[in-house]
């Protein structure tokens, strides 16, 4: 993701250790913050995928993850990738960012077992009405989108019940470069605050890239992940390169943000 708030798709590891499918505890940092676990299978098995090759950090995924690939067309003709989340049957949670001006269609990627893909075509999406792009940080960065029919893929549900905090190992994923594969990565919190919930890429753990945006940050929990955050803007560096600025998602487990994602999306279970 660039500056202005718009993502590529997949996550760069700055832990070179990762390719050797380890716990890479020591990732983790120190401070008192929660150890991070870089091992690809875990990575890809949070999100209810597996690793596409050996020791690689992208995701074999069809429809299987709750973490769904977009494709925007814009009015001008323009085409954007984004991540999105699979919150109840029919709707998905994005990042409003990746549905300015007001699109001429929406589609969510439908992987069928030969591993050819079509589009499923969403009825109406919805930003976050206080939305206003003028980030990053971008307020209110979080938009529903509804389809008229359910998508294969599972659900995952929003976590408002464990408060996030700095240290708090969390976990992203998101179709963004460099590969346009479902890429699953981590990190420890740095912020937190009601807008946004972030790091800084050091080399060390995870960061986002473009198509990323509007993928989920989540927990994993004994009982599965569960979403706290939403991407939204990330560094301008390249891929894999440290960074000066934080990567920062949307605050799902703000009361207004999180009153209108149950507002737009009814079913999705909230724990």
């Amino acid at each position: 993701m660039n500056q202005t708030g718009r993502m590529g798709v997949g996550f760069a590891s700055g832990c070179a250790a990762v390719l050797t499918a380890v716990v890479l505890a020591g990732c983790g940092g120190g401070d008192g913050a929660e150890p991070v676990n870089l091992e690809p299978t875990a990575l890809c098995n949070s999100a209810g995928a597996q690793p596409k090759v050996v020791n690689g950090a992208s995701c074999v995924s069809f429809s299987s993850t709750p973490v769904v690939y977009l494709l925007i067309a814009r009015a001008n003709g323009e085409q954007v990738a984004c991540s999105g989340t699979r919150v109840s049957p029919t709707h998905v949670v994005t990042a409003a960012h990746c549905l300015e001006g007001n699109p001429r269609s929406v589609l969510a990627a439908l992987f069928k077992t030969d591993t050819s893909v079509k589009g499923l075509a969403a009825k109406k999406w919805v930003l976050h009405p206080a939305y206003d792009g003028s980030g990053p940080p971008t307020p209110n960065d979080v938009a529903v989108v509804t389809f008229p029919a359910g998508l294969p893929n599972p659900t995952m549900p929003i976590l408002a019940s464990q408060a996030a905090a700095p240290g708090q190992a969390v976990t992203f994923a998101g179709w963004g470069e460099p590969t346009g594969l479902l890429a699953v990565g981590a990190a420890n919190l740095s912020e937190v605050n009601e807008q946004s919930l972030g790091f800084k890429f050091d080399g060390s753990q995870s960061n986002v890239c473009a198509g990323d945006s509007g993928g989920p940050m989540y927990r994993v929990l004994p009982g599965g992940p569960a979403m706290i955050g939403v991407a939204s803007s990330g560094p301008k560096s390249p891929c894999g390169e440290k960074a000066t600025v934080n990567s920062l998602f949307t605050n799902l487990q703000t009361p207004s943000v999180l009153e209108f994602v149950r507002s737009q999306a009814p079913g999705a279970v909230i724990l």
